[in-house]
């Protein structure tokens, strides 16, 4: 057992100082083993979430392994990691921040004028509920994360001419649902109610 132990480290700390290029993937393997837990601490530090640290955790170590052939010397992988990790953090909490301020603003609207659309933000809940799991997805990542279509295929590993169909079918189904055109903040504030429910 202590001849393990002492071969990871020892295999932990020889991975510090190789090139990345070197690293092979039962190597980089170990390293997540390794340093994992303790990342998804230093992710928890800034967003106070287990689920989202540990994305944030699983995307730093996604990117480093993308990134091998192109960060040929890495001295301090930890470091690196490190870095990485607070500055998606601190990118997630922006966009919380962003998102939370644009929903003050609508909310502010809607108690403004003179017919809170409630009924109709209940119908498009409805209306959301019978679209099919991927579309709702689709427009969902465009709507409330503000992803462009591009960024929505490279996550989902779908081609960009499907994203923009699956939008286009959807704001379709929703205006035929509904019998009215649909806008984004209407969108916005329906996905936001249905995700805390």
């Amino acid at each position: 057992m202590q001849t393990d132990l002492y071969k990871s480290v020892h295999l932990i700390k020889y991975l510090f100082i190789i090139s990345m290029a070197q690293v092979t993937l039962s190597k980089f393997r170990v390293l997540f083993e390794e340093l994992y837990p303790e990342m998804v601490k230093n992710a928890m530090y800034y967003v106070h979430d287990t689920d989202i640290a540990k994305d944030i955790t699983q995307e730093a170590f996604v990117k480093l392994w993308e990134k091998c052939q192109q960060l040929p010397n890495i001295n301090n992988l930890k470091g690196y990691l490190q870095y990485t990790i607070k500055h998606n953090s601190l990118n997630y909490l922006e966009h919380l921040q962003v998102v939370d301020k644009y929903q003050q603003e609508y909310f502010q609207e809607l108690q403004e004028e003179e017919e809170a659309p409630s009924e109709l933000i209940a119908q498009v809940l409805c209306s959301l509920e019978k679209l099919p799991s991927k579309r709702r997805q689709v427009l969902e990542m465009n709507i409330n994360e503000s992803m462009s279509y591009q960024e929505i295929a490279d996550q989902l590993g779908i081609s960009i001419n499907t994203v923009k169909d699956h939008i286009k079918k959807a704001y379709r189904f929703l205006r035929q649902d509904i019998h009215s055109d649909i806008s984004s903040q209407i969108l916005f504030l329906a996905f936001s109610i249905r995700n805390k429910r």
